[in-house]
């Protein structure tokens, strides 16, 4: 464990209750950031993976306080394939370094084109942009004040990365403040949030066949004083069906996103 995100932990773990009091969330994200995305997939009825996908990288997060753009430097990017027991090293490099912008209104994000990609292979129906990652995991904050017990709704369009073909489909998060702390003066609010829905072969792809599903829980923690996002874990199961050079392939997927903030202990 990094000692950064140890450090981070800990911070958390010491936080006290806070009783009684109601936080306004809004974005004004900024310092460094780490984003690992891990994928096991399966075909069929195979209780043991036959491919796995990772990326890990840094991200550099420019101040969005009275900005509605979020610019964001992507540090350092690494990703791999692993099928057949073969471990395939994919290429990033001409990404090191490239920056793209987020728009936002204080409460969500979304990515706009460009930013680049990364050529998953050729039977897997278009890159990863990492600008579209990064967008679709940041949570969607309400529009009042959140105590512990606040619940609300939001809807999104979820894109998600199936096997070897992108779907998406449009979900309701539910959302519930599980807890409200003080940590080093900052007020920690702490979520948990799930969603369903049906997904279907995405805008510009059509690898993915007929309709599936998705569901998803999400834990993050939320620094109300500074309006950083401090950690956020994805566990996201999906199904359906690929479109691939062999025929028409069944597939079910693992995938876990981790998002930690590299700075937020010192917030």
């Amino acid at each position: 464990m990094k000692t950064t995100t140890l450090i981070l932990n800990l911070a958390l773990l010491a936080a006290s209750p806070v009783a009684g009091n109601e936080h306004t969330l809004r974005y004004h994200l900024a310092g460094g950031m780490q984003l690992n995305m891990m994928q096991e997939i399966y075909v069929g009825d195979r209780s043991e993976a036959i491919a796995t996908r990772n990326f890990s990288m840094i991200l550099d997060l420019g101040d969005t306080q009275g900005n509605d753009e979020l610019l964001v430097k992507l540090a350092s990017i690494s990703g791999n394939y692993t099928a057949h027991g073969m471990n395939q090293r994919l290429t990033t490099s001409h990404l090191a370094g490239s920056e793209f912008t987020l728009l936002g209104d204080g409460r969500s994000f979304k990515s706009q084109e460009g930013g680049g990609e990364v050529n998953l292979g050729t039977i897997t129906d278009g890159g990863l942009r990492p600008s579209e990652l990064l967008a679709g995991l940041l949570p969607t904050l309400p529009d009042g004040p959140v105590s512990i017990g606040t619940t609300w709704n939001t809807n999104r369009t979820i894109l998600s990365l199936t096997g070897w073909a992108w779907a998406s489909g449009k979900m309701q998060h539910h959302h519930t403040v599980a807890d409200i702390r003080l940590a080093n003066g900052a007020r920690v609010v702490y979520v948990k949030t799930h969603g369903v829905t049906e997904i279907e072969s995405a805008d510009g792809h059509d690898g993915f066949l007929g309709s599936g599903a998705l569901s998803q829980d999400i834990d993050w923690v939320f620094d109300a004083n500074a309006g950083q996002l401090l950690s956020l874990s994805v566990k996201r199961k999906t199904n359906g069906t690929n479109q691939l050079p062999q025929g028409e392939v069944s597939v079910r997927q693992i995938a876990r996103f981790e998002l930690q903030s590299l700075d937020g202990a010192s917030r």
